[in-house]
């Protein structure tokens, strides 16, 4: 029983943390719990307004270096001015290598943090069909160049492994989740950035 105290004493103080949580009326945590698909969406459209728009350094349309996929991250027009989310953004499916995906389909949100090229953002994270679903925190960090996107999903520092705790219950297991730099992300292709992410050979 003293170990079982000590461990919901853990939890509690991991929840009530304000650098482990963040406020739940984050304009990244009014994403769905499952995506939704924008109306008479069109790539050509989508492309239209990103080359006729002033860029923020993360809008664009930008490729997951994984298997290809293309998205747009673009400011959300619901957001006013005069509101303190004006500075938040959409992911939005352009061409996907699942083909049950379809374009327009609205992947995450990202809003920035304090740190210049940082945002914070929830994305889906597992797919049925059509359907999106399983939404996860990540960071996202813009290079200098603005033509590479890094994803990072948060994690808690600490975990707590329940299933080592069951031959010795009086000897409970935390932790430290060691962070290992991630590789997963995207590469912008419009609009081109300045500089190629590959040399061009004359």
């Amino acid at each position: 029983m003293r170990c079982l105290h000590v461990i919901i004493l853990f939890l509690s103080v991991l929840s009530a943390s304000p650098g482990l949580c963040h406020a739940a009326d984050r304009y990244i945590d009014g994403l769905p719990g499952t995506s939704k698909t924008i109306s008479g969406f069109s790539v050509a459209e989508m492309r239209k307004e990103i080359a006729s728009t002033p860029l923020h350094h993360i809008e664009g349309i930008w490729k997951l270096t994984s298997d290809g996929t293309e998205i747009a991250i673009l400011r959300d027009r619901n957001q006013s001015d005069s509101d303190n989310n004006a500075r938040a953004y959409r992911m939005i499916l352009m061409r996907s290598a699942n083909r049950a995906l379809r374009p327009g389909t609205v992947i995450g949100l990202v809003s920035p943090t304090a740190k210049t090229g940082t945002y914070d953002a929830r994305i889906y994270t597992k797919a049925i069909g059509p359907q999106l679903s399983a939404a996860r925190k990540f960071t996202l960090k813009l290079d200098d160049n603005d033509s590479h996107l890094i994803f990072e999903m948060n994690k808690s520092a600490y975990s707590i492994n329940l299933w080592r705790m069951l031959p010795y219950m009086f000897r409970y297991s935390v932790r430290k989740n060691n962070k290992q730099p991630s590789t997963a992300g995207c590469i912008r292709i419009f609009p081109a950035p300045e500089l190629p992410s590959e040399p061009v050979y004359l």
